[in-house]
């Protein structure tokens, strides 16, 4: 059982990285250009509720890339993925619980890899596939970015469902959390 799991650390993980190798292919024409995220700035939360609280962890340990158009002066495509264990609620029975409920050992990352990246003013519409638990779902949402010298700064937030990748909500007390999680985001790249 520990030799699958660490099989399916190392098939993720290469999946990833090929994707990620792949990037070069497209950002080695001069017109557009890779970035990786400035992870001293960067940050993506979750926040979750139950009838008694309210709650969320941050991550800082983000690894996320964009392909950048220099021509267009616009983002074409992002990745991005994050280890479950780095999110930190400042609490850590509740850390190591959420890490149980979500199979943290079979399941240890958390990725997205966009499909389609439009830009109308200073808002993006990405869709792209999470994958979550193991499961992968097509997401779409709405991100702005800011503009500061050679920094693009992207916020924004989506929601999904735990039970649409066969996540059972924790409970307390015998009361199961509401089946949604939020996620926010704010992510830095400072362009070449």
């Amino acid at each position: 059982m520990k030799s699958d799991r660490f099989k399916y650390i190392k098939q993720l993980t290469i999946l990833v990285v090929l994707w990620l190798c792949a990037m070069p292919a497209i950002a080695q024409d001069g017109t557009n250009v890779k970035v990786f995220a400035d992870k001293k700035n960067t940050s993506v939360t979750y926040a979750m509720s139950h009838a008694l609280h309210d709650w969320d962890g941050t991550s800082r340990d983000v690894n996320s890339v964009i392909i950048f158009n220099k021509e267009a002066q616009r983002i074409s495509s992002v990745a991005v993925l994050i280890k479950l264990s780095s999110f930190d609620s400042k609490n850590a029975n509740r850390d190591s619980h959420m890490i149980e409920v979500l199979d943290g050992i079979k399941f240890p990352q958390i990725s997205f890899g966009s499909t389609s990246v439009t830009q109308e003013g200073m808002t993006l519409n990405v869709a792209g596939n999470l994958t979550f638990h193991g499961i992968t779902h097509p997401i779409s949402f709405k991100a702005t970015q800011k503009r500061s010298g050679n920094q693009i700064i992207v916020s924004g937030d989506f929601e999904i469902k735990m039970t649409d990748y066969s996540v059972d909500p924790p409970s307390l007390m015998g009361i199961s959390c509401k089946d949604w999680i939020k996620l926010a985001f704010t992510a830095v790249y400072n362009l070449p």
